[in-house]
């Protein structure tokens, strides 16, 4: 990597998910800490980045990029080919990329139904019922998840790889949101077992 790759970021957003994958692949990268401003993060010089002003994006060179697993995916297929993933012809590669999505495209949505159910919509806006339901969903969610890791360490048999962290980041946002009763025993071991990594232990502090 001739440049490091710039991470915009904000403390406990989707940001660690890529600040975790780069330490754990020991690859160079500078952070732009953003200014903490609801609705608007990072203020109006990060809409050139983000027209959203959504977290995290990146800058490698003259490209710009956001969503956080895609990010993921772009920066272990150009800097790290063969690493935190199974080859294409390990039976364990369908299942790695099902789970690196799981993350964000199944776990997340309900998790954050949640967070605004209990702490950003206003109290006249928030619904009892629809609490209601994101905890059965998120039970459900989590017992998948409990299945596949099983007796093993991790989502694969085989190791750690980038779906854990892209599951890992979530399980920080399930505490967030206050969901204790739905966190079982096995998921708060996989959660002590992936805390417990150096590259997470760095990666949290900044």
């Amino acid at each position: 990597m001739t440049n490091p790759i710039t991470v915009y970021h904000l403390p406990r957003s989707r940001s660690m998910r890529v600040l975790w994958l780069l330490e754990e692949l020991g690859l160079d990268y500078k952070v732009d800490s953003l200014e903490y401003i609801p609705g608007k993060f990072g203020g109006a010089e990060y809409t050139k980045i983000h027209p959203l002003n959504k977290i995290p994006a990146i800058k490698d060179g003259d490209m710009v990029m956001f969503e956080s697993v895609a990010i993921m995916q772009y920066i272990m297929d150009k800097y790290a080919p063969g690493k935190l993933r199974p080859a294409l012809d390990d039976p364990e590669y369908g299942p790695y990329l099902q789970w690196l999505h799981y993350g964000e495209s199944t776990l997340a949505p309900i998790v954050a139904t949640l967070m605004y159910q209990r702490h950003f919509f206003p109290v006249d806006r928030r619904s009892k019922d629809v609490e209601a339901w994101a905890e059965v969903e998120l039970a459900k969610v989590l017992s998948m998840l409990e299945t596949q890791l099983g007796d093993h360490d991790y989502i694969l048999k085989s190791g750690f790889s980038a779906a854990d962290i892209s599951v890992g980041y979530c399980l920080l946002l399930v505490r967030l949101a206050k969901a204790h009763a739905q966190i079982t025993d096995r998921i708060e071991d996989y959660w002590d077992t992936l805390t417990d990594r150096d590259a997470w232990l760095k990666m949290s502090k900044i």
